[in-house]
């Protein structure tokens, strides 16, 4: 988690930790300490880069409360103040790490691997696998129910907490396929259970379907099944009806 009372030095550090190496689970960020004590008591987080100057609680406050509630947790201290006192008082408070602003891309991962290494790394594991297939879970359950929606990676992303590039990794290594691939092939499944189940328009299908453009929905739908959706939608009929009159059909014979 980082926490920082400046968006752009979250957007910052994020950037620099996504283009990095480092396999992360995500990244979550407060604007001060108060917040990052609540994101602690409802999510797991391994390391809190912190801030000290910020509003409603400081980084030497919460960093105190951080390492007695949660004393796993590895906090990295991040601050453009070059005070010697405040370095003191965190090395008391038993923190990993002191960076001075501006720090540079190299020095800050070169921080997070150091405090990666003192962590449980077979814990850290079996947490991380257990939380990517929750949070997969979760973006798949979110589409399943907003198919007539808009939907983008970076919407997706911001749900659960995920830099856009890693969700898209980690979905394409969960699932076998991209979200855009994911997301057409289940608006497709829904517009196929329409067109048998009910007297929908292709057209109203195609946008309750999340299909603005009929032509284009047509097309794809045309690329999936191999028919386009109006004789994809007769043929059904026609074996409905055939099941239909079979019982009639073998009673005669």
């Amino acid at each position: 988690m980082i926490v920082d009372d400046e968006p752009l030095e979250r957007e910052v550090l994020l950037d620099v930790l996504s283009k990095s190496s480092i396999e992360f689970y995500r990244c979550l960020e407060a604007e001060n300490g108060s917040e990052a004590l609540e994101h602690l008591h409802h999510e797991w987080i391994d390391i809190v880069v912190m801030d000290l100057k910020m509003p409603v609680m400081n980084g030497i406050h919460a960093a105190s409360l951080i390492k007695d509630q949660f004393p796993q947790v590895k906090i990295i201290i991040l601050t453009a103040y070059n005070d010697f006192d405040y370095a003191l008082k965190t090395i008391k408070i038993g923190v990993e790490d002191f960076l001075l602003k501006p720090v540079s891309p190299e020095e800050f991962l070169a921080s997070l691997q150091k405090a990666i290494k003192t962590m449980d790394v077979s814990s850290l594991n079996e947490h991380k696998e257990e939380n990517s297939n929750e949070t997969i879970l979760s973006v798949t359950r979110f589409i399943q129910h907003h198919l007539q929606d808009k939907l983008t990676l970076k919407q997706l992303a911001e749900r659960v907490y995920f830099h856009p590039q890693y969700l898209s990794r980690l979905f394409k290594q969960e699932t076998g396929r991209t979200i855009t691939e994911y997301i057409t092939l289940k608006r497709i499944e829904k517009s196929k259970e329409l067109l048998v189940n009910s007297k929908t328009s292709i057209t109203d299908i195609s946008q309750q379907c999340g299909f603005t453009d009929i032509n284009y929905f047509s097309r794809v739908f045309s690329k999936m099944e191999g028919v386009p959706p109006k004789k994809y939608r007769d043929y059904q009929e026609d074996l409905r009806k055939e099941k239909l009159n079979q019982p009639y059909f073998n009673k005669m014979i």
